[in-house]
């Protein structure tokens, strides 16, 4: 079952690091662009907010039935290969849902920021997952080294937090 996911997932993996190194060819208009993603670094600081905001958007969205036919985050949240158009939807969603921003506001995190540091967060412990079983032999060029050590670092939170969210290897 592993196998076949591999290939997949380093293909995301792939589409995801060489986006990044065309980061400075997108437009500065948009919310949230390419830049911004491919910059973004993890941090403990935001992952104690990260932490404490997913636990209640947790609760939420198992608790609110409209989360039953569109999840926040599906299996597939980092094998869409339009990161921008994730994290913009990602932070619409946050924006626009009264318990979500409220659980971003009492955690002091901005649905922009949650977002950003979900799909850096996500994009990290792929890789990270594909270095530990043999698929990467080192993290993809363009894609930033220091948020799969970070993951590598934090390995037993950031599971915990991303099977919060319904995020599972």
């Amino acid at each position: 079952d592993a196998m076949p996911r591999a290939p997949r997932y380093g293909i995301a993996v792939m589409v995801l690091a060489t986006t990044m190194g065309l980061a400075s060819t997108v437009s500065a208009q948009a919310p949230i662009d390419l830049y911004d993603l491919a910059d973004y670094r993890l941090t403990a600081p935001v992952f104690e907010q990260f932490v404490q905001a997913s636990g209640r958007i947790a609760e939420i969205t198992r608790s609110d039935v409209a989360f039953n036919f569109a999840p926040l985050f599906t299996k597939d949240v980092a094998l869409d290969g339009d990161v921008v158009a994730m994290a913009t939807g990602l932070t619409a969603r946050l924006e626009n849902h009264t318990g979500l921003a409220a659980a971003l506001e009492s955690a002091k995190l901005t649905p922009r920021e949650y977002s950003k540091f979900a799909i850096a967060l996500v994009a990290a412990h792929l890789a990270h997952g594909f270095m530990k079983a043999g698929v990467l032999q080192r993290v993809p060029e363009g894609a930033p080294t220091n948020n799969v050590e970070f993951v590598k670092a934090h390995e037993v939170e950031i599971n915990d937090v991303l099977a919060q969210l319904g995020i599972r290897d």
